[in-house]
């Protein structure tokens, strides 16, 4: 349920960037499809890392 909301919401502050700024469709997907499996390995670096 989380993921799906941080999706949509991503998708929506995403059709709000101008063209200008260079950001494309393909970075957008990575950013609303890619946080969820670079979250948990961030968090676990940083646990182990202690």
């Amino acid at each position: 349920m989380i993921y799906l909301c941080g999706v949509i919401l991503l998708l929506m502050v995403s059709t709000m960037i101008e063209s200008e700024e260079g950001i494309g469709l393909d970075h957008i997907l990575v950013a609303a499809f890619g946080w969820p499996l670079f979250a948990p390995m961030v968090a676990v670096k940083a646990w182990t890392g202690r």
